[in-house]
């Protein structure tokens, strides 16, 4: 298997308004900030923190939001990530983020070696919004992010187009990496973030089922173990 990334497109999509969510009292940025040792996030999405996330991350996320649940997430859908949470430090520059995408638990059915994927890494700041409350409620972009309240914000598109694996649902998450696909099926997701030091400031983690809104369309694909999918898993 081989997943393509389409780092142009990547990039011109980083010019794309996103819609912010105000910071301001009472949001969910002031919850506990001790939730990093839980599997689940916090906010209803299909997101759990990595095995490798710590309360000593430096992004200490208290709740992930989707805007478009708890409508499902199909193929050829837009939508939007906000990542509420404090930053435990002041972020240096070059901080990047890992992209993993893989057939998680899914690869024998897919006729696939375990942990069969694709990795890459991009920046941080280039790829995120990042919002955070400087001279009391005005809301700034800011990045490097300093210590403090933040909300990081990423655009999602689930983008049909190349076929290169029979039931990947290659999906545009949290930093706009393009990898594409049309057929419905599983995929897992992996993004972990870390300083040019290598320390780490958030991983999350998603398995999902991804498919067209449209039965026909799904139904016009190779049946197999992915055919009857529903989102989230």
């Amino acid at each position: 298997m081989r997943i393509t990334v389409l780092e142009s497109l990547t990039r011109a999509l980083s010019s794309f308004p996103v819609f912010q969510k105000a910071l301001s009292g009472g949001s969910p940025i002031e919850a506990s900030y001790a939730a990093a040792p839980l599997k689940e996030v916090p906010g209803g999405t299909p997101l759990s923190f990595c095995e490798v996330s710590r309360p000593t991350d430096l992004f200490n996320i208290s709740m992930v939001q989707i805007d478009q649940l708890p409508k499902p997430v199909h193929i050829d859908d837009v939508f939007y990530f906000y990542l509420y949470g404090t930053f435990q430090d002041t972020i240096p520059a070059n901080a990047t983020i890992n992209i993993t995408v893989d057939c998680g638990s899914h690869c024998e059915e897919n006729d696939l070696p375990p942990g069969s994927g694709e990795s890459f890494t991009l920046d941080l700041c280039e790829f995120s919004w990042i919002e955070q409350p400087l001279g009391g409620m005005r809301k700034s972009p800011i990045c490097p992010p300093e210590q403090g309240p933040g909300l990081i914000t990423h655009i999602g598109y689930v983008w049909p187009m190349f076929i290169n694996f029979p039931v990947s649902c290659r999906l545009l998450l949290f930093v706009r990496p393009i990898v594409a696909n049309r057929a419905k099926g599983w995929y897992n997701f992996t993004f972990d973030a870390k300083t040019a030091e290598g320390e780490r400031i958030y991983c999350l983690t998603s398995e999902v089922c991804l498919k067209w809104e449209r039965d026909e369309v799904n139904d016009s694909y190779p049946k197999g173990p992915w055919s009857n999918c529903t989102w989230p898993r």
